[in-house]
């Protein structure tokens, strides 16, 4: 506790419409730049960036580009922006391109912190004004580049490009774009060994979950996918790139049933995941998938809605075809929808699910 309170001692402390700021000791508000960039970043954070719409404080290209042009927003759910004190940890001057890095924190009660993220920001100045720029944009310059088809592919100096894999992604892209009835589109696909390099790239130092063991991961927004392990082929963040924006009308799980049927889950396809879910599941009578909705993680490798999900999907596709896959990624929202989806396309009511869904995890893993 006392440290705690020393440390309070070194801080500045700025209050905006309930959001509040704090400084280092180290940052010079009398800086008349300097001051500038606070301000430009304390009207942001006030700005409610979480509801995405055009900025004053953010720069126009970004703005124009991209549809979600604040690429850290998203990051946590609901936002990055859920009302955590944010403490600037340091504003960072080199030739008039400023970083601003800041921590998304609080105090509990007892005392500890809990740090929700550490992420960084770039500030220059477009048409005289500064604007905050993505981490992204600037950090990426140190990487490579290489364009195989409708993919941009960026990563680290030590990684060496593998043709065929990229060729291998554009064709996973062409055959589901052709079988949903979709026009592709390009992208960007960002890679590393370990995820947390794409992050760093991305901005943030530090975020909630970070650490554990190194395992294929992967992420989509918008126009970009960000993997760590798999190199230039992780079909399943490609596939929500591709077609998740074609049918708004879809629940959680069939998108994500889908793509791991398509495309896999951390590098494994669909019928290893089931394997080890029925070996699970057969040892775990007590769990109900009549309620499957309610079920998260299996562990920290396979999740139910990518491995049941994807088993749904399966059966689904060999009754109907693309056809009916397609009608189902238009079922509806809410869990009411998707279960009642799959009563109307396999027959099964929801009742009958546990015993339904154990009969073919059983019959799939032979």
């Amino acid at each position: 506790m006392k440290i705690i309170q020393i440390f309070l001692l070194l801080l500045t402390y700025s209050s905006i419409f309930g959001q509040e700021v704090t400084y280092n000791h180290l940052v010079d508000p009398n800086n008349s730049e300097t001051k500038k960039v606070m301000n430009l970043f304390e009207n942001y954070l006030a700005s409610n960036p979480q509801n995405k719409t055009q900025n004053p404080y953010w720069n126009s290209s970004d703005q124009q580009d991209h549809k979600h042009y604040d690429f850290l927003e998203s990051e946590f759910q609901p936002s990055l922006y859920q009302g955590f004190p944010v403490h600037v940890l340091s504003i960072k001057n080199t030739d008039g391109l400023y970083q601003i890095k800041a921590q998304f924190s609080y105090c509990k009660n007892d005392g500890t912190p809990y740090i929700l993220a550490i992420v960084n920001y770039f500030v220059r100045k477009e048409n005289g004004r500064y604007k905050l720029y993505n981490a992204l944009t600037t950090n990426r310059e140190s990487w490579n580049c290489t364009s195989v088809g409708l993919v941009d592919f960026y990563y680290p100096p030590y990684h060496q490009f593998d043709h065929q894999k990229a060729k291998q992604l554009n064709k996973f892209i062409n055959e589901i774009c052709t079988n949903f009835n979709v026009q592709p589109k390009p992208f960007e696909y960002y890679l590393a060994d370990d995820y947390d390099e794409i992050q760093k790239l991305k901005g943030l130092d530090y975020y909630i979950g970070m650490g554990g063991k190194v395992q294929p991961s992967g992420k989509s927004s918008d126009d970009k996918v960000y993997c760590g392990g798999l190199g230039e082929y992780y079909p399943h963040e490609v596939f929500h790139v591709q077609i998740d924006e074609h049918f708004p009308n879809k629940h959680f799980w069939v998108s994500e049933g889908i793509a791991t049927l398509l495309g896999g889950s951390r590098g494994k396809s669909l019928d290893w995941h089931i394997a080890r879910t029925n070996q699970y599941l057969k040892a775990h009578p007590e769990i109900n998938l009549n309620d499957l909705l309610q079920l998260k993680n299996m562990d920290n490798v396979t999740s139910y809605h990518y491995v049941l999900g994807g088993l749904i999907a399966k059966k689904i596709l060999e009754k109907g075809g693309y056809n009916l896959l397609t009608e189902f990624m238009s079922s509806g929202k809410t869990d009411d929808d998707y279960y009642n989806a799959i009563e109307k396309h396999l027959g099964i009511p929801r009742l009958k699910l546990n015993n339904y869904l154990r009969e073919q995890l059983k019959a799939e893993a032979k």
